[in-house]
């Protein structure tokens, strides 16, 4: 369902911005960290405490790591929910550059198995060899996202499944991509389709004159939201962006109605007549209607029920147009497959160094 690629051919998207979404949130599966409001007295304002923590936890598991085999040695344990918490933590400081902006993303998704004990506790010998293959299989996965210029890691996202026996399945998911490489801020605009934009629902139907070209109306809008939303500049010079504590929610498209009983998100009976070529005014009313959903509805409702923490952090949405069946009925319908996450401003040197993956 994941493993898809897109290419921006039609869209001009407005250049960069600062937009720090101040997020933060922590799946309710993995261990998380509370948020502290304090702000650090020392010389790096703005590093605060919850920040303090989160980078003293990434390095304990990297110094771990390093002295894997008398650790092992010690016997310790590791819940697997703590597993989880630091393997994707500490792989998003070592590999990820969240603060860029992108230009399309390519998602991919993993299945790796970890063997834990009868107390749901890994032995910290099986933790180090997950880390490695999880590196493996994600520079693998990396290589061949079909992305050859500016390419960059996003995120890369560790759930924990359903448990088997003596082992937990995990998935993981890889998000990477091209990167805007223009030095500027640029700023989202209420509408940022004009009047030559025009493209087809979905189901990879190309623009309303070629449908032969790579793309349809679903891309477009998520790699506008993504390129918009998803990312934020960092303000200090010397400090890193981290996300961490990540986890995917979906929605099928008709989950929220506004005012008039209309479905927020783009989602028609196939026998109702719906608008399969959405030209600009249709791309800025569903992308709007997007963001609603996005950064507001279902942030919400994830928080009522004890999901999120007070800040949510949108990471990045994929968008899939589709034709089939939603409950007891045939649809077109964008589905979305949509990333939050925690995130904090970390000195550099509080963190591993970052490092190219495929070097």
């Amino acid at each position: 369902m994941f493993m898809k690629q897109k290419k921006l051919k039609g869209v001009a998207l407005l250049v960069l911005l600062a937009v720090g979404t101040a997020l933060y949130l922590a799946a309710c599966k993995k261990e998380i960290v509370t948020p502290i409001n304090n702000i650090g007295q020392d010389d790096y304002p703005g590093y605060t405490d919850e920040a303090k923590a989160v980078a003293g936890k990434v390095m304990k598991f990297r110094r771990q790591l390093d002295d894997k085999e008398q650790v092992a040695r010690s016997g310790l344990c590791m819940p697997i929910d703590s597993v989880v918490w630091n393997v994707e933590a500490l792989f998003n400081a070592e590999f990820a550059s969240p603060e860029r902006k992108y230009l399309e993303t390519v998602k991919q998704e993993l299945e790796i198995f970890v063997d834990i004990n009868a107390n749901n506790e890994a032995p910290f010998g099986e933790v180090a060899d997950l880390y490695d293959e999880i590196t493996a299989e994600v520079r693998q996965a990396y290589a061949n996202d079909g992305i050859n210029d500016e390419k960059s890691l996003k995120a890369v996202v560790v759930d924990k499944g359903e448990i088997r026996g003596n082992q937990v399945k995990l998935k993981v998911y890889v998000v990477s991509g091209k990167m805007e490489t223009c030095n500027g801020i640029k700023n989202p605009v209420p509408g940022p389709f004009g009047p030559d934009d025009c493209w087809y629902y979905g189901e990879y139907g190309g623009t309303c004159a070629d449908p032969s070209i790579f793309g349809d109306a679903a891309e477009i809008i998520e790699d506008t939201i993504n390129y918009y939303y998803g990312g934020a500049m960092v303000p200090q010079t010397g400090f890193r962006k981290l996300n961490y504590g990540m986890f995917m929610t979906s929605l099928e498209g008709g989950e929220y109605l506004d005012e008039n009983g209309e479905p927020y998100l783009y989602h028609y009976d196939v026998n109702g007549n719906p608008p399969l070529y959405l030209n600009g005014d249709w791309l800025n009313y569903y992308y709007t209607r997007e963001l609603e959903v996005l950064l507001h509805l279902l942030p919400a409702d994830l928080m009522n029920m004890g999901a999120l923490p007070e800040i949510p952090a949108f990471v990045e949405v994929d968008i899939v147009g589709m034709m089939g069946y939603v409950g007891n009925g045939s649809y077109y319908y964008h589905r979305n497959y949509i990333i939050y996450g925690s995130k904090v401003l970390i000195p550099s040197h509080d963190l591993p160094t970052l490092r190219d993956l495929l070097n």
